[in-house]
């Protein structure tokens, strides 16, 4: 057959199939659906923020406000880039939430290991630490959210806990030797670094506390 008797395809002549938009549109709905579904049942499932946090007296330790602020600062300085919250972001820095909570734990540990056994956490035999251990799981995976008030309550040790972390992470944006390769004193405002401490103590609450009804808001690693 003489070849230019053979017919040659012409993308003006010969057009795409219409079945070839179909199928994209439809991609492009059920994607956008399944985002739109995702986001709804994230803030459905969403861990609520109180309006106010208090220790066992009943005295204010840090607000809602100061949550929502200090989570604008921690996006303010671009911190995502350096650590993570609840695993979402760089790892050059610690886990925020992670590493909030696990000094939390530890500083319940170390008050309950003296309050029972007038010991430090190194003196304790395993028996008392396996006992220890325990008593600081149920504290706190106990969810003392009280959705009437909206009063998040914790007990005294959680208190003295969270007072603590305020000058830790104060040093950690100060001190450029052990932050990731921030800048030496990225955040100095005394009220940014509260507002963001209640930022990093409230991410850890929500990565351990028990939902109601069951479940976990998040899950959060633990360890002594």
């Amino acid at each position: 057959m003489d070849e230019a008797a053979q017919p040659k395809f012409d993308p003006e002549v010969s057009p795409l199939s219409k079945w070839w938009l179909r199928s994209v549109l439809m991609v492009m709905i059920l994607g956008f659906a399944g985002l739109l579904a995702i986001t709804m049942l994230s803030y459905r499932n969403a861990p609520p923020i109180p309006d106010v946090v208090v220790d066992a007296r009943g005295e204010t330790l840090f607000t809602g406000d100061q949550i929502r602020s200090g989570q604008a600062i921690f996006l303010r300085y671009g911190l995502m880039d350096n650590g993570t919250i609840w695993g979402h972001g760089a790892y050059l820095g610690p886990d925020f939430s992670a590493e909030t909570l696990h000094q939390i734990g530890e500083s319940l540990a170390t008050s309950l290991a003296q309050q029972q056994f007038a010991k430090t956490l190194n003196a304790l035999t395993p028996i008392e630490t396996g006992s220890i251990r325990g008593q600081v799981a149920v504290t706190l995976k106990t969810n003392r959210f009280e959705p009437a008030s909206d009063t998040l309550r914790l007990t005294a040790p959680e208190a003295i806990a969270y007072r603590a972390q305020t000058a830790r992470w104060t040093s950690y944006f100060i001190n450029p030797a052990r932050n990731g390769g921030l800048a030496p004193k990225l955040i100095t405002d005394p009220a940014e670094l509260r507002d963001l401490t209640a930022f990093f103590c409230w991410t850890a609450w929500a990565s351990v506390a028990d939902r109601p009804g069951g479940g976990l808001f998040l899950h959060q690693q633990f360890s002594l």
